[in-house]
């Protein structure tokens, strides 16, 4: 029997877990967070989890999110300055997955009380303070009640602190000043562990993720982003635009898939980057 399941979530909306089994594969849902559906292609084991403000793919080996994707709003953007930000444990991944986050090898929550807890651990990975950054941007939902989201580890992605401090959060900053004139603008973001040949270790026999990307629509039009993680933080994020394509071959995952004819017009000129 098939089934569809049709979730129209705003900003404001339930909390929603799914976990992507060979069952669920006769199933369509539909995420409000994603235009023309969310990316398909991550490895079927991983856990999607749906809250108010985004809707991640959660990967079953290092925790971390292979894709974050969120809408932002007119009515959503805000100041996030004086937010507080905390690490949180996300709490909608099932509870084997739970126990791992807490006290496994995929995250090591720090003790505040030692100061010897600089990193989190991820698979062998290490997190250093200074580079653990949001994928979802706290600025694009400082107006909305539920910016404390966005400080769940879900949302968690080691970027490093040069690109995430510049030309990173310039063009999340962009976004939101696009999304006032046009309405709602889609994100989907993530992390990208090969580019070309060049596969980034930690020293520790793990994977760090060597380049990010951003893929920004709107019903009619996109722009793509991939910034490598040594990008300095001075660079423009314009110096950094890519294609659809380009994202996909290096992440493996496909994006708007059920989007029946792909957007050709460019978003560029919107986010402040001239003209194609």
């Amino acid at each position: 029997m098939k089934y569809t399941l049709n979730i129209c979530i705003p900003w404001a909306s339930l909390l929603l877990s799914l976990a992507v089994t060979q069952s669920a594969l006769a199933q369509k849902v539909h995420i409000a967070h994603c235009l023309a559906g969310c990316p398909a292609g991550a490895p079927a084991a991983n856990e999607i989890v749906v809250r108010h403000l985004f809707a991640a793919s959660i990967n079953y080996q290092s925790g971390l999110a292979d894709w974050v994707a969120y809408r932002v709003l007119p009515g959503s953007i805000g100041v996030a300055s004086l937010l507080p930000r905390s690490w949180e444990v996300d709490e909608l991944l099932n509870g084997a997955a739970r126990t791992e986050v807490e006290s496994g090898p995929r995250f090591i929550q720090p003790d505040l009380s030692n100061q010897q807890d600089g990193a989190y651990r991820i698979n062998e990975i290490i997190i250093n303070a200074e580079d653990r950054g949001r994928l979802v941007p706290m600025s694009s939902f400082a107006g909305t009640p539920f910016w404390e989201d966005l400080n769940y580890l879900s949302n968690m992605a080691p970027l490093p602190s040069d690109l995430r401090v510049g030309p990173w959060s310039r063009l999340d900053q962009a976004v939101n000043e696009m999304s006032a004139q046009v309405g709602e603008v889609y994100v989907v973001s993530g992390p990208l562990y090969l580019v070309g040949e060049n596969l980034i270790a930690d020293g520790e026999g793990g994977r760090r993720p060597s380049a990010y990307f951003k893929f920004i629509t709107t019903e009619a039009r996109y722009a793509a982003f991939i910034f490598p993680q040594n990008a300095p933080q001075h660079s423009n994020y314009c110096e950094f635009a890519s294609s659809m394509e380009s994202i996909q071959r290096d992440s493996g995952l496909r994006l708007l898939p059920q989007q029946s004819e792909p957007a050709t017009a460019s978003l560029q000129t919107l986010l402040g980057c001239g003209s194609n």
